[in-house]
């Protein structure tokens, strides 16, 4: 039995710049994101011959197939297609977090899957091969409209700035090394669950669409992840007051992108947590629900919570991680 144990992410800055509709157009796109905690688990054996069928798949829905090509995961699908898989297979997924809520879950799963695949087939793949050719999957071959940044955070893991080039080049920079602003982000960051999932490929798809109109705006969010990246490269720290405010400013400009990014109870909820002491914050992935990120100083935790639970938003344990996506074998 083969099991893969891959991350989940939060993106702080340059979210929608990791679509190929703009960094190919506008000469690079730059993150700056995080794993988690919080994990997508695939499980492979082969499947014992007492079963007739050829495939079975759990995850939301269970699968009984004889053809890859009868195959309903999309996702499933082109990971057996890619990696010619012949042999008789069970695959089952298990996640921390519901899907479409901002995570990358469904990039983390074709991290994870492939890399289950690799080590059953026997082969030692590199964390870039696996990001590369999850997000080739995901994008070239099912379309998607989804940016890269989930297929390496969930690869490599750890604090990030990457940067995607217009020839498909990816430069990763490790943050995690600056051990002050780790330490800090990892006791001022709180985050909520917003109880609405969504379809991000819809948002983004539209974002795409308009993503000649919003140039420049895109333009200024990729500029957040660069000034925190080269802030960090003559300081050991950043202040929460600059951190916070360079959230605020870039969730204003993100949410004019596209009107499925926000809602008046995202807004409401937003609003009602700055004047609770947050100083900033942001919806996690393409937005229209999921996950709300908020950053605040410790003593005003409390407050925040406190007066977000009018709202049913509840606080969402987690802490951020250095591993990427990871493998076992089991006797």
């Amino acid at each position: 039995m083969i099991i893969s144990k891959t991350p989940l992410r939060i993106s702080f800055f340059g979210g929608g710049t990791d679509l190929p509709s703009f960094y190919k157009k506008n000469n690079y796109g730059a993150v700056v994101n995080s794993s988690i905690n919080k994990y997508l688990y695939v499980t492979l054996k082969k499947q014992n011959s007492l079963f007739f069928e050829k495939y079975r798949l759990n995850y939301y829905l269970t699968e009984l197939v004889d053809d890859i090509s009868k195959i309903k995961h999309p996702v499933i699908k082109e990971c057996f297609k890619f990696m010619n898989i012949d042999e008789h297979l069970y695959v089952s997924t298990i996640a921390d977090a519901p899907s479409s809520t901002g995570l990358g879950s469904s990039s983390s799963f074709c991290v994870g899957l492939l890399n289950a695949l690799y080590k059953f087939k026997g082969i030692s793949v590199s964390n870039q091969k696996l990001a590369e050719e999850a997000s080739y999957i995901e994008i070239n071959k099912l379309n998607l409209s989804l940016g890269k940044q989930d297929h390496y955070c969930a690869a490599y893991g750890g604090l990030n700035f990457i940067k995607f080039f217009q020839d498909d080049k990816v430069e990763i920079k490790k943050i995690n090394n600056h051990i002050k602003l780790f330490f800090k982000l990892k006791k001022s960051i709180i985050i909520f669950w917003t109880g609405l999932q969504r379809s991000a490929e819809l948002i983004l798809k539209e974002q795409s669409k308009n993503n000649y109109d919003n140039r420049e705006k895109l333009i200024v969010i990729r500029s957040y992840a660069e000034k925190f990246y080269k802030h960090l490269q003559y300081n050991d720290d950043i202040s929460l007051e600059y951190l916070g405010k360079m959230l605020n400013d870039s969730w204003e400009i993100k949410k004019s992108l596209s009107e499925k990014i926000s809602s008046g109870l995202i807004d409401k909820v937003y609003s009602t947590a700055l004047k609770s002491g947050a100083l900033g914050g942001k919806i996690c992935g393409a937005g229209g629900g999921g996950f709300l990120m908020f950053l605040a100083k410790p003593q005003f935790h409390s407050n925040i919570i406190n007066n977000l639970k009018k709202f049913n938003f509840e606080k969402y344990e987690l802490d951020f991680i250095d591993n990427g996506s990871q493998v076992f074998e089991i006797d």
